[in-house]
């Protein structure tokens, strides 16, 4: 009986340790929605989804370099994307100096071995 005991007690630390580590990661991913919310928000002219791309301001320019871009490029909703275009996100971040991994994700768009020109994204 004493073996079966050690082997629940290592099954549920096993157990605890994955939750709270599951836990951690869903907080982090809550946090990073914050960080979308604002960046939509402060950058809006670079990367509405109408019209052309339109070089950040100082102050999108400075949050973005504060953000963790390839999070939000995660978090990117269907909904989000109506209003926003997840190309021009990936030129601000390249603009801002923030490379986002190619063959990931910036919501709908996979990242290529180039960035799209500014020019060619209406």
């Amino acid at each position: 009986m004493g073996s079966a005991g050690a082997t629940l007690v290592r099954f549920l630390l096993l157990a605890s340790i994955v939750a709270g580590f599951a836990a951690h990661l869903a907080a982090g991913e809550k946090d990073c929605y914050d960080e979308r919310d604002m960046i939509m928000s402060i950058c809006i002219e670079s990367i509405k989804k109408q019209g052309f791309y339109t070089p950040p301001t100082p102050d999108c320019r400075r949050e973005v370099k504060k953000v963790d871009v390839p999070c939000i490029c995660r978090v990117l909703t269907a909904s989000d994307e109506r209003t926003v275009s997840p190309v021009k996100l990936v030129i601000l971040a390249h603009e801002c100096h923030i490379e986002l991994p190619v063959g990931s994700k910036c919501g709908t768009y996979t990242i290529g071995g180039r960035v799209p020109p500014p020019s060619a994204h209406a």
